[in-house]
């Protein structure tokens, strides 16, 4: 009984290995900007499906990608303070009936069309001006800094699909963390 433990808790730790390394997206660029008394910022990304992913957008199952910010402070004795944690989602769904596909910031309810997949994939990866807090606040010293990742949120996905996703590793599609520095 314990051997067959061992094995299972072996097998387990390498299935999660396997699933905490997959890195779909790629953040090319990530920087910060102040405007009046308001901090922004843009990224770039590189965005690609796994193949499962793919035919499931074309299908029409919607995904929901979480756009993840944080900033925070650098202390020296104590590991890093969180002064601010935000999450931004978009949804890129395909309609059918135009054979287009729809990208839509969730907060923002904005829409904007694509003609190709690749196009929207393209369109989700450059994020333009996105509201992050107060420069007065986040920038109260030079030790802050800010840090940004993108996941697929596997809990939006249609219930039937979500124990197939969270087990297979071609559903975990997602980003490492990618620092920048808070510039005044």
């Amino acid at each position: 009984m314990r051997r067959i433990f061992i094995l299972f808790f072996s097998i387990l730790l390498c299935g999660w290995s396997v699933l905490s390394t997959a890195n779909d997206i790629d953040i090319v660029r990530v920087e910060g900007k102040r405007i009046d008394n308001f901090y922004f910022v843009d990224a770039r990304l590189t965005m690609r499906l796994t193949k499962d992913a793919r035919e499931a957008v074309e299908s029409g199952v919607p995904l929901v990608f979480a756009f993840e910010f944080e900033i925070r402070q650098r202390r020296r004795w104590l590991w890093d303070l969180t002064l601010l944690a935000l999450r931004r989602t978009y949804k890129l769904e395909r309609h059918a009936l135009a054979n287009r596909y729809v990208i839509t910031d969730i907060v923002g309810n904005k829409r904007l069309v694509a003609p190709s997949l690749d196009d929207a994939l393209a369109e989700l990866g450059e994020l333009h001006d996105v509201p992050v807090g107060k420069a007065a606040e986040l920038l109260n010293n030079g030790e802050n800094s800010g840090r940004m990742r993108v996941r697929l949120d596997i809990e939006s996905l249609p219930a039937p699909l979500r124990p197939v996703a969270y087990i297979s590793p071609s559903w975990h599609i997602g980003s490492d963390w990618q620092n920048w520095d808070l510039v005044p």
